[in-house]
């Protein structure tokens, strides 16, 4: 009989997360969303960055991948979303060891929150990403892999670390968690861990158009065109370097920037019912950090989850340990 191995795989479009326990350790798979179809790749590729082929198509993935190619689109049934699940699973095989051909896979992955309350986009989903049940060859870094997935469990962006936590959640008590992605924000709300379908909401208030403000607002200002390699840049460090030379003014037009953008991801919240009354409030998503003290002034008793960009991809592990016990 196989063994079952269970992966939690979160593909955002900045950044794609993979997690999985095997014999008594945890084993993570993170790499940028970036994927480029190439030919003929001959370079050397360092920690962060894969070569990957399938379906005999060659791809470049990861940090040796231009900012040009980040994924900017909502669906989940692209190719390139599907490349970047494999290669989760694929690299967590690779680093415990593992052939899939004496295991059993048990996968959970993500969809939009508006996709997910929707019966027939999530059927699709689940056939997409399970290649209609036929067998997966995938290679990575070289290293050729055939597995099949059935009974995959779908989960839904914006679920936080609640169910991660769910034996110390009571079950009259609330919470909001407010995921900031990539592409979008998404809210939630929960009593105990049950979610309100009403409160599902997600907006196009992403990093990326944090990003494309950043950069509409130098080019004005300083007559300075910037690529998305330099927004992501600038974005980290918080100011524009032009020539070699940190243009001072550029810190506090970012900063006004941030912040205007993180009180335009409230108004949306509050434009569809939010009040964030008698609630625990928990920020996640890669963008809390991005815009961790603009949420701690106004919001100082919210809880910014600790590795918020793994927040949901924990909460998928643990529903699948609880569905396969």
């Amino acid at each position: 009989m196989k063994e079952e191995l269970l992966i939690a795989c979160d593909v955002g479009r900045h950044t794609s997360k993979a997690l999985m326990n095997y014999n008594g350790k945890t084993f993570i798979s993170m790499f940028r969303t970036k994927i480029q179809e190439v030919n003929n790749m001959g370079m050397e590729l360092q920690p962060g960055s894969f070569y990957a082929e399938y379906e005999n198509n060659t791809y470049l993935i990861g940090d040796a991948v231009s900012e040009d190619y980040n994924i900017f689109d909502l669906d989940k049934t692209s190719l390139p979303q599907k490349i970047a699940v494999y290669t989760c699973i694929v690299d967590l095989l690779q680093k415990a060891s593992l052939n899939p051909q004496n295991i059993q896979l048990r996968l959970a992955c993500n969809i939009p929150i508006n996709m997910y309350k929707d019966a027939q986009l999530k059927q699709k989903y689940q056939s997409f990403i399970e290649n209609n049940g036929n067998k997966i060859v995938f290679s990575l870094n070289e290293k050729p892999f055939v597995f099949t997935l059935t009974d995959t469990t779908i989960a839904f962006e914006g679920m936080g670390i609640v169910y991660e936590q769910m034996e110390n959640i009571e079950s009259y008590s609330q919470t909001i968690c407010v995921d900031i992605g990539g592409l979008n924000t998404t809210l939630c709300t929960f009593l105990g861990i049950q979610p309100n379908f009403d409160s599902m909401s997600v907006s196009n208030l992403g990093i990326n158009v944090l990003k494309s403000k950043i950069g509409k607002a130098i080019n004005e200002r300083y007559g300075i065109a910037v690529s998305a390699n330099d927004l992501e840049q600038i974005l980290k460090n918080g100011y524009l370097s032009h020539r070699g030379k940190v243009n001072e003014d550029s810190k506090p037009l970012i900063e006004k920037i941030k912040r205007d953008f993180f009180l335009n991801i409230i108004q949306f919240a509050q434009s569809r019912g939010y009040t964030f009354n008698n609630a625990e409030i928990h920020y996640c998503g890669g963008g809390s950090l991005t815009l961790q003290s603009f949420i701690k002034e106004e919001f100082p008793n919210a809880k910014i989850v600790i590795n918020p960009q793994f927040a949901n991809v924990r909460s998928f592990l643990k529903i699948l340990e609880v569905k396969h016990k």
